[in-house]
């Protein structure tokens, strides 16, 4: 058997594999998809968004309290997350670039994204529910934004360094001060990169329920206020997908679907703003 012959042989094999890897893993992703769409469509209700949870095991009632708090919670998430890891990134890239201490915050950043968010839950838990004996919102939103910060840290250092350094040279050569080079050239270049970044970080934190366990905790009743526990949908969620009651998994699986909706017209909506704001027509 020829040479030739032989790596067309490799080279089918390994592409065989590679397209059935790649089939069995979007199998799953539709099948999972597919049953959260069946069972969610189905659970859907006006009632679900505008009245607060009947009592355990009797019909009707809804998750107004849940959607609420986990709007709020992911608000002042993002308005804490957001900011500090664009900061911190802009650090890494412009004022820290090829120094030691950049590599370090860089590969801390990689081991933060990847440490499992109980984790970080259990941390906040330890800083500031235990200290406060009490859990709130507030420590709910700590949480969330610890688990955001690495993610938009990193995507803002790796888009900024992708902005050609000869863009600041020419800003520099008009007399433009490093801060205005840095908004005015820098972020414009960066900017389509920092909002995918920023939409994926809200993407994880939107879907993540073991940090709010440890901090939120949950609250079956309508509340606003921060400093006490608050009601969140993914605890929601959880806790009625273990609940005994037929009425708790209907409306869990009604919660899932808001969520995955949520989340795709966030990813839809990001994508809309970049191609009105950079694209091309």
């Amino acid at each position: 058997m020829s040479v030739e012959r032989i790596r067309k042989m490799e080279s089918l094999a390994a592409l065989s594999l590679c397209t059935f890897a790649a089939l069995f893993g979007l199998f799953w992703l539709v099948f999972i998809l597919g049953d959260v769409l069946i069972n969610g469509i189905g659970a859907l209700n006006l009632s679900l968004f505008v009245n607060d949870p009947a009592p355990p095991g009797v019909e009707g009632g809804g998750l107004r309290n849940a959607f609420t708090g986990q709007l709020i919670i992911t608000f002042f998430a993002t308005l804490i997350g957001v900011p500090v890891g664009i900061l911190g990134g802009t650090f890494l890239a412009e004022y820290a670039r090829g120094k030691n201490i950049a590599r370090l915050i860089s590969i801390l950043s990689d081991i933060m994204v990847s440490v499992p968010s109980i984790v970080v839950g259990a941390f906040v838990y330890a800083m500031l529910v235990k200290p406060l004996g009490h859990f709130s919102g507030w420590a709910g939103a700590v949480a969330l934004a610890v688990i955001m910060i690495p993610v938009v840290l990193r995507t803002t250092e790796d888009m900024l360094t992708l902005v050609p350094w000869t863009l600041r040279e020419a800003a520099f050569a008009l007399g433009a001060p490093y801060y205005k080079v840095i908004i005015q050239v820098a972020y414009r270049g960066a900017a389509s990169g920092i909002l995918t970044g920023i939409l994926l970080a809200i993407a994880r934190i939107v879907g993540e329920t073991a940090p709010l366990l440890f901090t939120s905790f949950n609250n079956a009743f309508f509340s606003l206020k921060m400093n006490e526990p608050i009601a969140s949908l993914t605890v929601t969620v959880f806790q009625y997908a273990m609940g005994p009651y037929e009425i708790w998994h209907k409306q869990a699986w009604a919660a899932s679907f808001v969520i995955t909706i949520f989340v795709l017209m966030l990813t839809i909506l990001g994508r809309i703003i970049i191609k009105w704001k950079y694209g091309k027509s």
